[in-house]
């Protein structure tokens, strides 16, 4: 009895042993290589205004800016665009007998530009703004001064893009303002350059008036032109 048993535990060792050799000696019998491809040409589709206080937002409130409720964006299409600037709102103010600053009422502003060129070319945002004139142009704030500071620059968080460069503006007279600007492979993607502040009373966006210019129950309104190039300074 003891002599079968051994030989049936030998038996299941060179068993194993024997698999581990054929294993170990096997031989590839076959390869091949795939290719994956693809090539991209520049989106000319009109990009929606983003949700400015979180671009990763999916569903953006809409209105995008409950201060400027009939503003839908631009409606720009191409592959460099200006696709949103929020209209100012300073509201019905009181006259004063000395320098007055006037705080905007929206309370996140914001410019967007979308660059989908695939290029990496960089390009150049500029704005000039128009004195604050009544309808009829016959009534002017002499000497107003409009600014914008604090600007915070926003994109999607998966967008590896490194970011253009934005500036604070004062608007005292006709000349253009460097807004934003991306240099050679920077602010590629959306971007939004938003001036957040209180609801009805945000100091990033502001009017200066001098005294002894403003006429009461007279509407002052003031134009900006914006202009976006592929031109980066």
């Amino acid at each position: 009895m003891k002599k079968r048993t051994l030989t049936a535990i030998a038996g299941v060792s060179l068993l194993g042993l024997t698999g581990l050799s054929t294993n170990a000696l096997a031989a590839v019998s076959s390869t091949a290589n795939s290719t994956n491809h693809i090539v991209f040409e520049a989106g000319e589709e009109v990009t929606n205004p983003i949700d400015p206080t979180n671009p990763d937002n999916p569903n953006p409130s809409d209105p995008i800016d409950p201060t400027d409720p009939t503003n839908p964006g631009t409606g720009n299409e191409g592959s460099l665009t200006i696709d949103y600037v929020s209209n100012i709102e300073f509201g019905t103010q009181k006259t004063a007998s000395g320098t007055m600053i006037y705080h905007a009422q929206n309370e996140h502003p914001f410019v967007q530009v979308t660059d989908k060129r695939g290029t990496g070319a960089g390009w150049n945002l500029t704005a000039k703004a128009t004195e604050f004139k009544s309808a009829a142009g016959s009534k002017v704030l002499k000497g107003a001064e409009l600014t914008f500071k604090n600007g915070v620059l926003k994109t999607q968080t998966e967008n590896i893009s490194p970011a253009p460069q934005n500036k604070d503006v004062t608007f005292s007279n006709s000349d253009a303002h460097v807004m934003m600007n991306a240099k050679e492979d920077t602010g590629r993607g959306t971007w939004v350059d938003v001036f957040s502040g209180k609801l009805n009373d945000n100091e990033n966006v502001q009017l200066k008036v001098l005294p002894g210019t403003a006429d009461t129950n007279v509407d002052y309104t003031a134009t900006i032109n914006w202009e976006l190039t592929d031109a980066p300074m």
